[in-house]
Parts: C-alpha cells; structure tokens; sequence
C-alpha cells in the first residue's frame, strides 16, 4: 500500500494535509490487460471522472515512464491497482500532483529501483512541473520549493515525458524507445515549522474549475507592486506560521495574494464577498483565508471556532446558490509512505526508519560535528565522539591530588521558543553551556568537560549541527571540552522541527582550595559587586514572550529597544560565560561568594551565597538598567518586585569581597573584559534576606511604539 497525500496551495507554497490517496499493489490477482500487465479499479470522490484505462491513467502512465527510463517495459505481470481517493477531483486540492507522485513511488516498489525520495522528485518534476504540490505529497508539511533552470540537452527533455505519460492531445504515443534518465537535482524543497494549534478548514464548493481554465484568466503582466507585495508576503508567512501563538493580523494580511486571487474571482461565484465577509475580527480564532490553488476550495487557518467560520462561508455560498462540504484539517508531517506485503498501520515487518527515526541521519550528525567537537579539547580529554562515554584524566588536567568534584546540569528553557521562531540556532547551545559553567564557577570550580542531550521528533541534521557549534564555541570559552552526548529522536513526543536540549557540567577543585561560598568569613559589611549582563541570558522567556505577544510585537520586527536588531535576534543574544574572570579572580582569593542571577532574579539568588544572619541591601540605582529591561518593565506593567524576582535587570553575577579588596577585585575583572558596579553591601539581617533599595530608580519613562514597527531586514 502507498499513501498519498496531496498538497494544498496556500500562500505559494503548499501544504500537505490529512487526505489520502492510496495505491494498493496485489500481483497474486489473475486478472490482467496484456499491454500493461495491470487493472485498475477505483473508489471515492470523482469516480466517474477517471479514466480506468492504463495507458489513460496517470498514475500508471507516470510508473510506466520511471519504469522505462530504468529498462523496464511494463508492469510485472498481474499487477492490480486499487486506488481509494476520498478527494473531489478539479477542486484545486492538488489532486494532479499526489497522482504523479503516486505513480512515481508505484515505480519504485515494483521495479525494484530503490531510488530516494529526492530522486523520485526529479521524476516527477519531469511531468507535472508544479513543484509545490509535488513536494508536498512526497515530502509532507509545510513546504517550500523552486525548479533549477534547464539548460542545454536537459532542455528537449520536457516534452520526452509528457508525450509518453500523457494521452493525446496532451502527449503522445510510445514510441517503443527507452526515455532519457531526468538530470540530477531539478528540482529544491524547503520544509517550514508549522504552528501545531493552526488546523486549516477546507470548504470545497460543488462545482469544478479546471486547471486550464483558471491559468487561462491571469494576465502575461502584472505590477511591480503586486509581485514585490507577494515575495513579502511569502517571505514572512513562512516564519509566521510557524510561531505559537500565531499572529492573526500578520498572518491575514499575508495571505491577501495579489497574483492569482484578484484574477479567478470571476470563475467562482461570491468568491470576493466570501472572503470580505470574514476577518479575524468578526471571527476570533480566524488567522487567514485564501483561494486554494486554482481553486474552488477555500482555505481558512484558524486555532478555534471551526465550525462557526466554516458555517458562515457556506452560508455565504448558499447566498449565490452553490451548495459546499468543509473539512478540518491539519498537516501530515510523512508524506509518500509505503506499506510493503504483509505489513499494515497495525503492526508487521516496520523498520525504525518508518516508525519516524534514521539511524542514517544519526549518523550523519555525527560525522558533520566530529571536527567542531574536537576543537573543545583541553589537557586531560581528547574530546572525540563515538564512544559509549567521555573520559576526563584528571592528572593530566593538572590535579596531581584527587580534586572535589563539581557538577551542574540545566537547559535553555523557552528560550528556544524564540530560536524556533527565527530559525536561528548558532547560539543557543552557547546559552546551554552558560547556564550549567556559570553554576559551576560560583563555587570556585573549574570547568573540565561538557554533555549535551538533544532530543526532537525527526532529526534535522542542519539544525541540530548548528545547536552543537554553539555548544562548542560556548565550551571553548568556558575552556571545558566537550566530550559527549546524546541525540535523541522521538516521533509522538515533539513535533516539526521542535527540539529540547539538557547539558550538564563537570568542573573541579583542588585539595585544599575553598570551596565557595565563605560563609564564615563574610561579615557585615562586606561588598557586593554586581557584573553586567549581556541582556535577558536565559530567564524569565515565558514572561518575556507574553509581553512581547501583548504589545502586538513579532520576532521579526524592530526591537522597539535596539534598532539595529529585530526582537528575535535581541533576544537571542546569548548568555554571558563568566568563568575565566573569576577564575582569575578566585585563584587570587578575592572573592568570598558568588550567585548567579538565574530564575528567581536578584531577590532569590543572591541569599543563596549567604549566611543565615546576613542580608544584602542593594542599591539598584547603582547600575544603568540596559533598555531591553526598561522596555520589558513598562510594556509589561512588572512590578518591581516581579521585575527583581524574573529578570536579571542587567546584572548577571553578583560578588561577595570584603573591603580591603573591594579595589583590587574590581581591577581584576575589569582587566578580564567585565564591566563591574558596588551594588551595595552586606548588613545585619532582620526579616528580608535582601533588600532592595533606591526602586525609584526603576520608574523609567521609556516610549513604547503606539504601531508595531516595520520588520527588519535579518540579511
């Protein structure tokens, strides 16, 4: 059995949906037509609108073509297609396209070909040279493509298949020749995230427009407006469809298309009414509506309230006498999946490949990292992969005597909901790193090695490769090795391209080195040192995202805080490594405790480094709050004690030294690169562990745009 599932046309690009068209291949039937050696039958929607004939069928003509280029004339003998097609032929579903992907995949099982999904595209593309619904149905998801140019002999090959495929008047007849092999690579596919809440209501009229029909109204010409328009569009929804939640007003403006709508209006009744007559506004729930394809199925994305949007649009229709069925739909992320004897979606003989999971591409992985993760090494450890574990020789890492061991393990947390959005994934391993060395530190250890554990419903090698470089570059400042880790694929627990990541730290201390925080030492009195922060590190994102959200912001708009980036990239700045100035620091003993300012803020961290009997009073006018902090406080309406417990306000370390070496402290980590403040002191402690003062100061004016501002150029 192979399953089929055909691409809807939604912004330009496609989308693969729940609707099945299924070849089941039976060569123990006896009934045969000797040209072809096959028979076919047929049930579900548009059956007598299909043509039962092998030589008339695309789906057979387009196996009989890839059969041939391989050196196969027909079809083994007694072969039986049964195909089950629940979808209305002629209703811009990309009906076309799932038949000549069928057909091509039909060729590859029972010629024997074992030819890859991107080969069998070139197949393909050769027929029906729309690539979208193409790639959809062989790929699955949410889809992107482009066709490579032909060039030269490659050139006279187009019309070679469609005169063998495709009956008269459209093709030909055989003419008994072996066709010539398709180039290589002709065609190029991108698969996108696609928000998991946005579901898409397909409201399918009962009428027909034909694909010749609908080509035949659009002009040879169009505006430059209206195509620059489109490139935009498309360029932005394929991000916006992808971030939960969903924007409504970008997505339905983006989905406004300018080139082909405006154009079929007239061959589909009450089609510019229907789609005025819904908007995010009178429908909650609604994000978008567009003409499917060539039509006349209407598409509308929504998170919720299906049924009363789908309702109203046919009710819309019924106003110009056409009667329609709607359907709820929502991406299948497989595409072409093939069924061999014996097997079923029950159980049989699956491989782990077809249960969701590539070992190939595990291993692909690996030999793509191999080099990255080498140049982490350090004395005492190779950092080679491959293994079933990493080692660490402590002797040879410098510690003559058994040293204390230090761990730490942390993850990113929803920060990576921000990287998802932007596809931007070099430097959140750096995050990674940073959150579990920076624990580490604080109690005087070194760093010596670093694992990570990736986990993701189907391993993208390209994501996942660039999530490692930045663990790497976040090692090699940390100067710990990364010696290890764990790829984990998991269909059914993530989906898309969604991915989580965990890492944990192995540091050291030498015999007879404290091991911080001195509580004993610390006395009233002493002083707290606070080091800037590179912005938001990798706390308080679910807040964050939620102000962003309620300020009508998206990732890809100017940060209304920094003009140079957009919200994303600022965001994505990523945590600071403090290691190496406190270790510089530390091994001068001149430091008597640390706290990382993590989740929980100032307020929570830094009683963490102290005695029971101290306190810290701060001063938080004592340092410049970075804009970012500023514009998430108003916009956000916190608190200020919100504001203290959930953001680092621009300090990511705060230091314990006493007087005498507050000074030499201080020039030690500014010659290291810190920036440093006095951010006050310790005191006698009476209900509060710390005390904020000077909150004042936090009551900053700070303009927030009235408009969502233009999205900025991320080349």
């Amino acid at each position: 059995m192979i399953v089929i599932r055909p691409g809807f046309d939604v912004i330009g690009l496609a989308l693969t949906i729940w609707l099945e068209l299924r070849v089941t291949v039976d060569t123990s039937k006896s009934e045969s037509q000797e040209q072809f050696n096959c028979k076919i039958t047929y049930e579900g929607q548009g059956s007598g609108e299909v043509d039962l004939q092998p030589d008339r069928n695309l789906i057979t003509q387009t196996a009989l073509y890839v059969l041939r280029c391989h050196g196969q004339r027909a079809f083994p003998v007694e072969t039986h297609l049964h195909i089950i097609n629940p979808i209305p032929l002629g209703r811009g579903l990309g009906s076309s396209g799932a038949a000549v992907v069928a057909g091509a995949v039909l060729a590859n099982e029972v010629g024997r070909l074992d030819l890859s999904k991107e080969r069998l595209l070139d197949f393909c593309l050769m027929i029906e040279r729309h690539p979208d619904n193409v790639a959809a149905a062989l790929y699955g998801g949410f889809v992107g493509t482009y066709l490579s140019e032909l060039q030269g002999e490659d050139l006279k090959r187009i019309e070679i298949p469609l005169s063998e495929v495709l009956p008269s008047p459209a093709g030909g007849v055989d003419t008994g020749l072996r066709p010539p092999i398709p180039p290589l690579n002709i065609g190029h596919h991108q698969k996108f995230q696609w928000a998991k809440e946005i579901k898409c209501i397909a409201v399918i009229p009962d009428f027909e427009v034909s694909t010749a029909k609908a080509r035949a109204v659009l002009p040879t010409v169009y505006s430059r407006a209206d195509l620059v328009f489109n490139m935009q569009r498309i360029a932005l929804m394929t991000t916006a469809l992808g971030q939960s939640p969903p924007n409504p007003d970008m997505i339905y403006e983006g989905m406004q298309d300018k080139v082909h709508q405006p154009y079929r209006k007239t061959l589909i009744p009450g089609l510019t009414e229907v789609l005025q007559s819904v908007t995010p506004k009178s429908h909650p729930g609604l994000l978008g509506i567009c003409l499917s394809g060539a039509g006349p199925t209407i598409l509308a994305l929504a998170t919720d309230n299906f049924e009363k949007i789908a309702e109203h649009i046919l009710e819309q229709f019924k106003n110009v006498n056409i009667t329609c069925e709607w359907k709820l739909l929502e991406p299948a992320e497989d595409g072409a999946t093939v069924l061999r004897d014996g097997e079923s979606s029950a159980g049989g003989a699956l491989t782990y490949a077809t249960a969701g999971v590539s070992i190939d591409a595990g291993n692909e992985l690996v030999r793509r990292i191999k080099k990255t993760v080498s140049s982490t090494k350090r004395p005492g450890t190779d950092a080679e992969i491959g293994g079933f574990g990493g080692a660490i020789d402590l002797y040879a890492a410098g510690y003559k005597e058994s040293p204390v061991i230090i761990q730490a393990i942390d993850g990113i947390g929803t920060k990576l909901k921000v990287a998802f959005a932007m596809n931007k994934y070099d430097t959140i391993g750096i995050d990674l790193v940073a959150m579990n060395v920076n624990d580490l530190v604080v109690q005087g250890a070194e760093p010596l090695t670093f694992m990570d554990y990736y986990a993701t419903s189907n391993l993208d090698v390209e994501i996942a490769a660039k999530f490692v470089e930045g663990v790497a570059a976040g090692c090699k400042e940390a100067g710990c090795a990364l010696i290890g880790g764990e790829t984990a694929e998991m269909p059914g627990m993530y989906t898309g391209k969604d991915f989580d990541a965990a890492g944990a730290a192995t540091g050291a201390i030498a015999r007879g080195q404290k091991i911080l925080p001195d509580k004993d030492s610390m006395v009233e009195g002493d002083v707290l040192l606070g080091l800037a922060s590179n912005g938001t590190h990798s706390n308080g994102y679910s807040l964050i995202r939620k102000i962003v959200e309620r300020n009508g912001l998206m990732f890809t708009d100017v940060a209304p805080w920094e003009s140079s980036k957009s919200v994303g990239e600022s965001l994505l700045t990523p945590t600071r490594i403090y290691v190496k100035s406190l270790l510089a620091a530390t091994k001068k003993d001149l430091i008597k405790g640390m706290a990382h300012i993590t989740g929980g803020g100032l307020i929570d961290n830094i009683p963490r480094m102290l005695p029971e009997h101290l306190a810290a009073d701060v001063d938080v006018g004592s340092w410049t709050v970075p804009s970012i902090f500023q514009w998430l406080k108003k916009a956000g309406n916190l608190a200020s004690a919100e504001f203290a417990r959930t953001l680092n306000t621009g300090i990511g370390m705060v230091l314990v030294v006493s007087v005498a070496n507050t000074n030499a402290a201080m020039n030690e980590l500014k010659a290291s690169g810190e920036t440093v403040f006095k951010i006050g002191r310790l005191t006698k402690r009476s209900d509060e562990s710390c005390v904020l003062n000077n909150v004042e100061a936090w009551a900053v004016d700070f303009t927030i745009p009235n408009q969502r501002p233009e999205p900025v150029s991320l080349n």
